[in-house]
């Protein structure tokens, strides 16, 4: 059998499995917070096997394997932003989950007495940014699709968008968590085979140093790829994981404080220590071909070109588990968005069925994001550029205000908007573009600063998280509620009358 039989047989399979666990699941939601937050009963293991498998997705994978063929270990800052993100959340916001908040604007409000103002800015751009990452991540399974299979592109579009809403939609983050521990033990499995092939070849590590030039094996790649861009990398991605609504829904849903803070930690540590893989594939592509006229083709290339088939075919379906999860995890977190908040500020009232609400409203979603992933591949790099800044301002409010209590809901839109035009701004003028590389350092600092200083010249928060935490559970009343038919009601059987005695 052929590498291209083998990989195919590998994908339905795996497709197979991921639709008999989302349709097991989809039996057992009774009521919506079983959809939204897995009936918030998630254990600490299987927290660290779904949130260890959204991080690695298409931009570690993918992106940051190309990274590596560039520039060796500079790769491994990708993982190693998203892993020290995750400790720090589940060190940190942990504690959060006490409060049994749905959504991360839940979450931030309650730092700024519940402001409307904040909370509508926070879902409108966390919730445009899940669907956002949703196409990212299609388009990109849709692209490791075709250079694995040689399949039509339009066709691994719509098999990519296809297999995560089949997973998805059915079960809502109960499917999702589950699939996703199935996913990154596959994983883990599948490159832990990739780098003991690759190892083998080179002869160790020793081999591999010789296989690339001097600066790649630098620390961390600062010779080749730069301090600043290093630096820079870690941070953004680091604030991104802060401020990721994904994350946090899965928190959220967890048993106890303490098995979603040690589920994060231990998720974490998996993915920092993940980046060494990602820098021995990159540099073992280098190696071997030089001269890929893409360096996000890498991983690609080597599955198809060098694997036996079946390494290739396990390879294909741990990359392809990376992306998926990654999009599944976005999926949910964009419906407990449009059930908790952007339904109810549209309609002015909570939904009386969320849970079939929630189920449509991401059928819709999966459509809209399959077509904008066929057709608008400028959307995809846009989104891939840019996201990632705006995602810094809301970095900014939610560290201050859950760590400095003079923090105010001003000085929180002062952040909002001054982190991501600062941003943008260094990177429309060439020479300070070109000498951060990326803006995140500088603008973070900007929306910090301006945090700062409109908090100190407006009134202080008279209300603690607490008592919006319980206004907020208050209003939650109708999507909390169970909304599963009555059991039917039989009819009482009467007894036989007893025969009068003669």
């Amino acid at each position: 059998m052929g590498t291209h039989g083998a990989i195919l047989i590998g994908l339905v399979i795996y497709a197979c499995l991921m639709l008999v666990i989302s349709m097991y699941w989809m039996a057992r939601v009774k009521k919506a917070t079983d959809y939204l937050v897995a009936g918030r009963g998630l254990p600490w293991w299987i927290l660290a096997g779904t949130i260890t498998a959204t991080s690695i997705g298409t931009g570690v994978v993918i992106g940051a394997s190309g990274l590596a063929y560039q520039h060796g270990w500079a790769g491994c800052a990708y993982p190693i932003g998203l892993g020290l993100g995750t400790v720090l959340v589940g060190l940190f916001y942990a504690v959060m989950r006490r409060h049994k908040f749905i959504t991360l604007c839940e979450e931030i409000a309650c730092y700024y007495m519940g402001n409307r103002i904040v909370l509508e800015v926070s879902n409108l751009s966390l919730f445009l940014s899940q669907l956002c990452w949703l196409t990212v991540q299609i388009k990109g399974g849709g692209d490791v699709l075709v250079s694995v299979t040689g399949l039509n592109p339009e066709l691994c579009v719509l098999m990519a968008g296809l297999i995560t809403a089949i997973i998805s939609i059915p079960g809502g983050l109960r499917t999702v968590v589950y699939t996703d521990f199935v996913q990154a033990l596959i994983l883990l499995g599948g490159f832990g085979f990739l780098t003991w092939f690759a190892l083998g070849d080179v002869r160790g590590f020793s081999g591999l140093r010789e296989a690339v030039p001097a600066p790649y094996y630098s620390f961390l790649g600062t010779a080749s790829y730069g301090k600043w861009a290093v630096a820079s990398l870690i941070l953004v991605l680091s604030l991104s994981v802060i401020a990721d609504p994904n994350r946090r829904l899965t928190l959220y849903g967890a048993q106890s404080e303490s098995g979603a803070r040690w589920g994060a930690v231990l998720a974490g540590t998996t993915t920092i220590c993940f980046s060494v893989v990602v820098g021995i594939v990159g540099m073992y592509a280098f190696k071997l071909n030089p001269r890929l006229p893409d360096a996000d083709h890498a991983l690609p290339w080597l599955v198809v070109s060098v694997l036996p088939p079946w390494l290739a075919a396990l390879v294909v379906v741990a990359i392809t588990s990376a992306i998926f999860s990654s999009a599944n995890g976005s999926a949910a977190a964009a419906g407990a968005f449009y059930v908790r908040h952007v339904y109810p500020l549209a309609m002015g009232r909570q939904p009386d069925r969320p849970l079939q609400l929630v189920r449509r409203v991401l059928a819709g979603a999966f459509v809209v994001s399959t077509i904008l992933a066929l057709y608008t591949g400028a959307i995809v790099t846009f989104v891939v550029k840019f996201l990632p800044l705006t995602m810094s301002g809301l970095a900014v409010i939610i560290l201050l205000g859950r760590f400095w209590k003079r923090a105010t809901w001003q000085g929180a839109l002062a952040a909002l908007v001054v982190t991501p035009a600062v941003a943008l701004t260094l990177m429309w003028v060439p020479s300070r573009a070109g000498f951060w590389s990326n803006p995140t350092i500088p603008a973070t600092l900007a929306g910090l600063a301006v945090h700062v200083l409109v908090s100190l010249l407006t009134a202080p928060s008279t209300l603690s998280v607490e008592q919006v935490a319980e206004r907020f559970e208050r209003e939650r009343g109708t999507i909390e509620a169970d909304h599963s038919p009555p059991a039917p009601v039989e009819a009482p059987t009467n007894p036989p009358e007893s025969r009068s005695r003669s």
